[in-house]
Parts: structure tokens; C-alpha cells; sequence
């Protein structure tokens, strides 16, 4: 198939896997409201830390209120990588590829895209936040499914797997950067709630059954960031992402490259390993892991990138 067509497919799957995961940490964010005490919650500008778009809001008129932070990264028209624009992101990809992909999920996405613009003007108020953005996350798995259901595995299907596993394994990673976050820097008065903060992280991934029949015991910190980031059975776990990217990457021609930087990434992850990543860090420790594994996952994008999309000549 030619380059240009791969990597359409493959910024379909990330954008519409980025419009999901973002809603899960718009929800991760609206937990902690209801989780903890008004005292004890965290500013909303770490909500933009965590996206790496805190300098790109400073230069927009507005404080990091609740209210700006929600509207930036929900429907900010300058945020490239908003909700609402990684959707239109995801349409226009489909828009270009239709012919290769199930008619059924073109009308779909249309439909999730037309709902979160009429949405925009509405904004996310706090009595309408949880339904709306688990409304998008059901479509976009609605489409995912479609697509996994009706569509040939051939190629195409391989770029788009690859696309959705690495922009999911990017965003499990900062969802748990969210969460830790919530309990970085010593607050004693914070740590009570711990339990119930690491529960939202959890179910904001759909994880928090699975993680319970997985390890069997009370939520603590140290088990559910082994489970969410070393687990090879649970869809939303990194390394269970990275397994299914290499997967992909296997039934493609050229792949060596692209497999060796996941294989690097995967044998750094190993519990027990001697690297940064194979221990189960928290608080600040787990923060600056996270951003080391985002250079990672940056790695693998390039090495996509530069076998298929851009080929060296």
C-alpha cells in the first residue's frame, strides 16, 4: 500500500485513541474533586503539565482555572491535541482512506464528531461532565470495534493497530503520571485518600475489576503501577500495548528497526530488570520515570515513521 495511505490509517487510529484517553484523564481530574476535600485538591494546571501543553496555554489569555484548564483541553481550537480536535483529526484521516475502510465507521465517526462540536459551545460544566465524556469514550470503542470486527487484517489493519496500541500506551503512562502527581510532595493530610485516588486512576482505565482479580488484594500504590504498567494480559497495561505493537509490526516488510527500539523498551520494562523501568517506583520517583518512558515512546514513533511513512532513499 503506498506510504501515504499507511500513515493516514495509522494518525486515524492515534487521533481517535487520543480523543478517548483524553477524556479519561478529563475524568481522572474530575475524580479528584469528588474524591477529596476542597482543601487538599490539586490545581488544575497539572492537569497541562502532564500534557506537556502548560507553556502553550500560558501564551493564551486566561488563568489555569478549572474552567479554562477543561475548556483548553477539551475544545481549544489552538490545541492541536484537544478533544475535540484529535476527533476532527480522526474524521479527516478516515475522509482520505474511506476506501479501504468499513463504510459503517464512517457514518460513526461522524456521529461522535458532530456530537462533541455541538458540544463545544456547551463546554463541560460539572453536573454534565461524566456522562458526556464516557459517552465519547463508549463511541470511540464503538468505532474501534467496528473496525477490529469488519476489517480485513491486512496492512492497512496492521498501521492502525499500531497507531491506537502506541498512542494507548503514551497516554496509560500519563494517565498514571495524573494520578501519582495527586500525591507528590509529602502531604500528610493527603495521604489517607491515597486508596481512593489510585481506585480512579484505575477505573478511569476500565481497570479496576481486572486489577482486582489480577492481584487480590486492597489498592495500594506499588500494585496497581505494576499492574497497569507491567501486565502482559490487561489491554490497558503498557506492556501488554508494546507486546501488541511488536505483533504488528511482525506481519510488515522492513520491520527490524521498528522492532528492536519496542524490544529495547520491553526488556527495559521486565520486572526486576536492572533498568529505571522495571521496578515499581511512585511519587516523584514514578514522575521522572514517566517522562524518560515518554522519550521512549517518542523513539518508536520515529522508527514507524522513518520504515514506512519516510524511508531513507
Amino acid at each position: 500500500m503506498l506510504s501515504r495511505v499507511a500513515e493516514r490509517v495509522y494518525w486515524l487510529a492515534r487521533y481517535l485513541e487520543r480523543a478517548e484517553d483524553t477524556a479519561r484523564l478529563i475524568l481522572v481530574r474530575h475524580q479528584s474533586i469528588l474524591d477529596l476535600p476542597r482543601a487538599l485538591q490539586p490545581d488544575w494546571e497539572l492537569l497541562l503539565e502532564v500534557l506537556g501543553a502548560k507553556e502553550h496555554f500560558a501564551s493564551l489569555p486566561g488563568a489555569a482555572t478549572e474552567a479554562n484548564v477543561i475548556r483548553y483541553v477539551f475544545s481549544e481550537e489552538e490545541n492541536h491535541s484537544s478533544l475535540v480536535n484529535s476527533v476532527k483529526g480522526a474524521r479527516e484521516n478516515m475522509r482520505t482512506t474511506r476506501e479501504i475502510l468499513p463504510s459503517e465507521s464512517w457514518e460513526q465517526i461522524n456521529s461522535l464528531y458532530l456530537s462533541v462540536v455541538k458540544r463545544r459551545s456547551k463546554g463541560l460544566p460539572r453536573d454534565s461532565r461524566h456522562t458526556v465524556l464516557n459517552n465519547i469514550i463508549k463511541s470511540s470503542q464503538q468505532i474501534t470495534g467496528m473496525l477490529s470486527g469488519t476489517m480485513s487484517h491486512d496492512a492497512a489493519y496492521q498501521f492502525l493497530r499500531m497507531g491506537r496500541m502506541l498512542e494507548r500506551a503514551d497516554m496509560i503512562s500519563r494517565i498514571i503520571d495524573v494520578g501519582t502527581a495527586d500525591l507528590i510532595g509529602g502531604d500528610e493530610a493527603r495521604l489517607p485518600y491515597q486508596n481512593v485516588l489510585w481506585i480512579s486512576v484505575l477505573q478511569s482505565l476500565s481497570a479496576y475489576q481486572m486489577y482486582r482479580l489480577s492481584v487480590r488484594s486492597n489498592v495500594n500504590p506499588s500494585d496497581v503501577v505494576n499492574f497497569l504498567l507491567h501486565d502482559e494480559h490487561f489491554p490497558r497495561a503498557l506492556v501488554h500495548s508494546l507486546r501488541e505493537l511488536e505483533s504488528s509490526m511482525k506481519l510488515l516488510p522492513d520491520n527490524s528497526r521498528a522492532i528492536k527500539v519496542v524490544r529495547s523498551l520491553l526488556r527495559k520494562l521486565k520486572p526486576g530488570s536492572s533498568s529505571e523501568f522495571g521496578g515499581v517506583p511512585t511519587g516523584v520517583e514514578l514522575h521522572d520515570l514517566i517522562d524518560d518512558l515518554q522519550i521512549e515512546l517518542l523513539a518508536i514513533h520515529s522508527a514507524i515513521h522513518d520504515t514506512w511513512f519516510s524511508p531513507a532513499r
